[in-house]
C-alpha cells in the first residue's frame, strides 16, 4: 500500500499548440509548392506538343502541296488524311489529324495571315482565337 499524496490531477490540453500549427501550415505550404511547380512543367509540355504537332502538319501540307500542286483550301486539313476529288496525286499524307494537347482540332489558314503562305495554329490553353497563348506555324520560322 502506498501512503503518499495523490497527484493532482493534471487537464489535458485540447487542440493543437501554436508550434504544432505552424509545422502543419510550412508542410502545407511546401506541399502546394510543389504541386504547382509541376503544373508549370505540365504546360510547358503541353506547349512544346503543339509546337511539334504545328510543325509536323506543316511539314505534312508541304508534301501534300509537292505532290498535289498546292495547298489544300483554309479549313481543310482533313485532306492529308481522306483524298479530295481534286487532287491527282494525293497519297494518304497521316493516319488521322491530331489534336491539341487541350483537346481542340488545329486551326488552318490558305493564304497565311501572318506572312506565310499557310498558317497552322492551336487556340491553346484558353481556346480563344488571337490570345497570346496560341501556338502557331509563324512562330516557329
Amino acid at each position: 500500500m502506498t501512503t503518499g499524496k495523490m497527484m493532482p490531477y493534471q487537464r489535458r490540453q485540447k487542440g493543437f499548440s501554436l508550434t504544432e500549427l505552424m509545422i502543419v501550415i510550412v508542410i502545407i505550404g511546401i506541399l502546394l509548392g510543389l504541386v504547382f511547380s509541376n503544373l508549370n512543367v505540365m504546360g510547358d509540355a503541353q506547349n512544346l506538343k503543339a509546337k511539334k504537332e504545328v510543325g509536323d502538319l506543316k511539314i505534312k501540307l508541304e508534301m501534300y502541296r509537292a505532290d498535289n500542286g498546292s495547298f489544300p483550301p483554309s479549313g481543310a486539313l482533313g485532306a492529308l488524311v481522306n483524298k479530295p476529288g481534286d487532287a491527282p496525286r494525293w497519297h494518304p499524307y497521316m493516319k488521322a489529324l491530331p489534336k491539341d494537347p487541350w483537346g481542340n482540332d488545329y486551326r488552318y489558314l490558305n493564304p497565311g495571315t501572318h506572312g506565310s503562305e499557310i498558317d497552322i495554329y492551336s487556340l491553346g490553353p484558353d481556346k480563344r482565337e488571337g490570345t497570346d497563348d496560341d501556338i502557331g506555324s509563324w512562330q516557329l520560322e
